[in-house]
């Protein structure tokens, strides 16, 4: 469920300073929040909670908000919250309508944002932004007071997918879950009968391999035999629904090429007993994906793209 939150568009001059706290307005954290179009960004969040029903959700402000902090300070999510506590400046950027002593929201909250902040969202969030600050740039007189004049940009990778290597039992996960979206939907729409595909017990097997704090050598290897057997067992049924004549749509055209070469991928390693390869480092993201073929592994600071 979701409710428009009366504050979004709360100014500066309206933000209700207690008795002896005085802000200032030129703070680098009320002028980002001006640069945002908060009003426009909310209606079409909004959009994403159809059922009236269940826990009213925090509001995008105080979601995208919350994660630019953490990422201008690459705080924890705890720390995240806890800076926007004890600082006023930070509270007025989340969107509340004044001081507050108590945290605005849980730690665990922070999972939720990036969630529903996905890289699809950020990248209209981004366009939203850099066309309401276009303004700024069509003036082409150049400053006369010697400051410093544009639009500002705001780095919008402030929902951090963190780089799975090709090590990385996350990313056969992602696969057979991708997969298994795949299949769903084209059972839905072609009124298929849903095949067997054992969903249970591969999220038993990769719950196991998360959980386990220390991982042997042989075990782990049994355990990625398992979710290999998985992951080919519905990239088969997928294969089945195409042979049969299904359509995929654009997106789940990305998703079955990226299943593909991440099942071979992790199978080459597994039958080499090897741990690095060049033939693509993938990455889910959400409801996206990024395929970086015929590239070593970088640092994931250098993979994940500036949006904003």
């Amino acid at each position: 469920m979701y409710k428009s939150q009366p504050y979004v568009q709360i100014s500066f001059e309206d933000f209700n300073q207690p008795l002896g706290l005085h802000m200032n307005p030129e703070n680098r954290w009320v002028k980002k929040a001006e640069q945002i179009p908060w009003g426009q960004l909310e209606k079409d969040y909004a959009k994403n909670f159809p059922n009236p029903k269940g826990n009213v959700a925090k509001s995008l402000r105080m979601a995208l908000g919350a994660l630019l902090i953490q990422k201008e300070y690459h705080y924890s999510d705890e720390e995240t919250v806890a800076q926007i506590q004890e600082n006023p400046y930070l509270q007025f950027f989340v969107g509340l309508p004044g001081y507050q002593e108590e945290a605005p929201f849980e730690a665990s909250s922070m999972v939720h944002f990036r969630k529903r902040l996905d890289e699809v969202t950020l990248m209209q969030i981004n366009e939203k932004i850099l066309s309401y600050n276009q303004k700024d740039d069509d003036d082409p007189t150049p400053p006369t007071d010697g400051s410093n004049s544009g639009t500002l940009t705001l780095d919008a990778t402030c929902a951090p997918q963190n780089i799975k290597y090709p090590t990385d039992t996350e990313l056969l996960n992602d696969a057979r879950t991708h997969a298994e979206k795949i299949v769903d939907s084209l059972c839905q729409d072609y009124q298929w009968k849903k095949p067997r595909i054992y969903r249970q017990l591969a999220q038993k097997v990769y719950l196991n391999i998360v959980r386990r704090k220390k991982k042997a050598k042989k075990w782990l290897r049994k355990q990625i035999r398992k979710m290999l057997g998985f992951v080919k067992r519905d990239i088969q049924v997928i294969q089945k629904f195409l042979d049969r004549g299904a359509q995929l749509t654009e997106q789940q055209a990305i998703w079955w090429t990226t299943i593909q070469n991440i099942y071979e991928q992790q199978r080459y390693m597994y039958d080499n007993h090897t741990h690095s390869v060049r033939i693509g480092s993938l990455v889910f993201i959400n409801h996206g994906c990024v395929l970086l073929c015929g590239e070593k592994p970088k640092p994931p600071s250098s993979l994940v793209p500036n949006l904003i």
